[in-house]
């Protein structure tokens, strides 16, 4: 194999790789928002239906504390924040199980064919995904660059990493 060739194949399962770091990473964080999601809507409910709450509580504060009991549970119940938290665990897994097999093949016994086998998978995981979050895939790629000791472009900045959860907002321009 020539070293034009080596290198092209070295590239090819780098990118790979850095496509399941990422794809992994997002699913991690998009299932630690749900799983908290899903466990501050259990703790509000909780707290707010006690009977202790409506002895220390006054007439109007009743109101506020049913209507966010109830906002909390409907958003629980319709959300489906512990199913989307698995859903993101389960595609967490596969991504890191895709990545656990291309590392077994080690850094230099790989073929064209095994990068062409991990690619493949990732896009068939990639098709089953929902619609990525453009500035949370942003503030993964900016972790993954400063872990590997890189600049790590452009930051997300105030409010959109408030919501970078919650809605798929446009990215800064690059200047």
């Amino acid at each position: 194999m020539s070293s034009e060739d080596a290198d092209y194949l070295w590239g090819k399962r780098h990118a790979v790789l850095y496509r399941l770091e990422l794809s992994a990473l997002y699913h991690q964080k998009r299932e630690r928002f749900f799983d908290l999601c899903d466990k501050m809507a259990k703790v509000v409910a909780m707290v707010g239906g006690s009977a202790a709450l409506y002895k220390i509580a006054d007439e109007g504060s009743l109101v506020w504390i049913a209507a966010t009991i109830t906002i909390a549970s409907a958003l629980s119940l319709v959300m489906g924040f512990s199913e989307k938290a698995r859903r993101h665990a389960e595609l967490t897994r596969n991504f890191k199980q895709i990545q656990a097999d291309a590392l077994r093949c080690g850094e230099r016994d790989f073929a064209e064919t095994d990068i062409a086998d991990w690619a493949a998978r990732v896009a068939a995981l990639e098709a089953s995904e929902p619609p990525a979050l453009g500035v949370l895939v942003r503030i993964c790629q900016n972790e993954l660059a400063r872990a590997a000791d890189a600049d790590a472009s452009v930051k997300p900045v105030g409010w959109r990493w408030l919501v970078a959860h919650l809605l798929d907002v446009p990215l800064p321009q690059a200047k």
